[in-house]
């Protein structure tokens, strides 16, 4: 059976590693020259990577680790300190450090050590985020008709919190503020990361995304018969009178013929490709009720090292949501080019907010980091900035607000050999890299059972 696959990303090349090792015929096709959809990384002129954001592993990305293992990149990926550091002015930082000891008192006792929270915003939290440690699937679902904002005051904890700790987590998450972003994503966070000690682990890939997960199963699929072509972007589908694919169509005219079609796709652009005949489908008219969040990436080449911090770091009252030096915390990468002459550091910063910068010419935006790097990092101010880079992303994961999650549509379509897979797919977690695995291994299985094999 002859499965064609739309999309190059995680998710298209997860459910391509379950479908060619169960035997299927695979091709996909990625309207770009280079593989690995939003976490997608390519050469500079200096031969420096270049990263379409900042990705990391967490210890809870279980499905994610198991592909890794597959396709023999296991060992592609180094453990941080257990941790949340926050950046603050001046160079000083603010620690959540787990204690040693079973969740949730792992986190409890850390939060209670934690020294940029009050008491006050300690006790309200133990309490207020109870629901969410001892809540399931249904009661996070229930609470998605209201903004985290709104849920964490009833809940009745504190307003420094807040802003203090989970606005950075909730722009690190969703590139969206507490007051936009829907309690349900948030509450799943709560409980995935507070009752298990190892999910909250951070882990960087040695290299970057692409060489260090995209092209391990790249070769992967390739070794196992699967095909891979790029610059391959889906046209358009023809349909039989049944309303069931065809063919599909590239936009050079190239024919795609296959027993299924799975659109690997982000969810505005499957908009695009959708027949109107299909609109007739509640399933495919809901998904005009995702949008995208904005997102930019800046990386900053720097004469000097500007922090020694090998991890994640977060901040606030920033134009920057979580940043790291790469440098650092990527041993085998961002060591060529400009960098290598001097070892200074190399910022990778996630700008989020940024549906202000989508317009803004890249210099200004630069300025702005700069100004921030400074207050943040004061051996930024005696350091040479070498070159930057802005990476704008219009539209990434779909924004999670109230009243979306229920319209998150299942990977089986009501056209019987056309599919769905990608992190906005229903799922039990949240649009991320292990949201899009989980969404690949899912489609990939379906239609398995679906074909009746």
């Amino acid at each position: 059976m002859k499965v064609a696959i739309f999309g190059a990303g995680v998710a298209g090349l997860s459910a391509a590693i379950e479908l060619v090792d169960r035997g299927y015929e695979v091709e996909i096709y990625e309207k770009r020259k280079i593989l690995g959809g939003k976490v997608s990384v390519w050469k500079d002129s200096d031969g420096d990577s270049v990263e379409s954001g900042l990705h990391i592993v967490f210890g809870g990305y279980e499905q994610l680790q198991a592909y890794l293992d597959r396709v023999g990149a296991g060992d592609n990926y180094l453990w941080k300190e257990h941790s949340l550091i926050y950046a603050e002015p001046d160079g000083k930082q603010s620690l959540f450090k787990k204690a040693n000891l079973p969740s949730p008192w792992a986190e409890i006792v850390g939060g209670m050590q934690a020294d940029f929270l009050t008491m006050w915003d300690k006790i309200s939290l133990i309490k207020g985020l109870y629901p969410a440690l001892a809540g399931n699937e249904e009661y996070f679902r229930s609470q998605d008709h209201m903004s985290y904002s709104e849920w964490h005051r009833l809940r009745g904890a504190s307003e420094h919190s807040l802003q203090k700790l989970w606005r950075a987590i909730a722009l690190a998450m969703n590139f969206i503020e507490p007051n936009v972003i829907s309690a349900r994503p948030m509450l799943t966070i709560f409980k995935y990361f507070g009752t298990d000690y190892a999910a909250t682990r951070f882990a960087f890939f040695r290299k970057n995304p692409g060489d260090s997960m995209i092209e391990p199963m790249r070769r992967y699929i390739q070794s196992k018969g699967g095909r891979i072509f790029i610059d391959a972007r889906l046209s358009r589908f023809n349909l039989d009178e049944e309303g069931i694919v065809d063919r599909a169509f590239l936009n050079d005219g190239h024919v795609v013929k296959a027993d299924a079609y799975i659109s690997a796709l982000p969810v505005h652009s499957v908009k695009k490709i959708l027949p109107e005949k299909w609109l007739r489908h509640d399933y495919f008219t809901n998904l005009f009720r995702f949008t995208g969040s904005p997102v930019a990436n800046c990386q900053l080449w720097f004469d000097k090292k500007i922090t020694d911090t090998d991890n994640l770091m977060f901040s606030q009252g920033t134009i920057f949501a979580t940043l790291a030096d790469v440098s650092i915390t990527c041993p085998d990468d961002f060591q060529q080019g400009m960098g290598s002459a001097t070892g200074g550091s190399v910022m990778s910063l996630v700008l989020a907010p940024a549906h202000h910068l989508m317009d803004m010419p890249d210099n200004v935006i630069t300025d702005l980091v700069m100004k921030d790097i400074h207050d943040r990092f004061p051996k930024s101010r005696n350091a040479g900035l070498l070159k930057s880079t802005i990476v704008k992303i219009p539209q990434s994961v779909y924004k999670a607000v109230p009243g979306v999650d229920r319209f998150r549509p299942d990977q089986i379509s009501p056209i019987e050999n056309f599919y769905l897979t990608g992190d906005y797919t229903y799922q039990r977690y949240l649009a991320s890299m292990e949201g899009a695995a989980l969404s690949g291994r899912h489609v990939a299985e379906k239609l398995h059972a679906r074909s009746g094999k």
